[in-house]
C-alpha cells in the first residue's frame, strides 16, 4: 500500500505583504473610491484602478487560496 503525503502547511504571506508600490507609478493626485473596498485612495493597481495595497493582496491571497482548494479537491476526486 503506497504511504499517504502528508500535507504541508501553506506559507502565510509576510507582514508588509508581497507587493511592490515603491514606484510613483501606483500613486495619483485624484483620490478615487479602491476597487475592493469603496473607501478613498490614491493608489492605483498595476491597471491604473484605484486599490489600496492592502486590499488588492488580500484579493491575491483570496484567489491563491481558491485556486488552491480548486486543484486538491480535482486531485483527490
Amino acid at each position: 500500500m503506497p504511504r499517504r503525503r502528508r500535507h504541508e502547511p501553506r506559507p502565510k504571506l509576510p507582514e508588509s505583504g508581497v507587493l511592490d508600490w515603491t514606484s510613483s507609478a501606483h500613486w495619483s493626485r485624484e483620490e478615487r473610491p479602491c476597487r475592493y473596498c469603496g473607501k478613498l485612495t490614491h493608489l492605483r493597481d498595476s491597471a491604473r484602478k484605484p486599490a489600496h495595497k492592502t486590499c488588492a493582496e488580500d484579493a491575491l491571497r483570496r484567489q491563491a487560496e481558491e485556486a488552491a482548494a480548486a486543484y486538491e479537491s480535482a486531485r483527490l476526486a
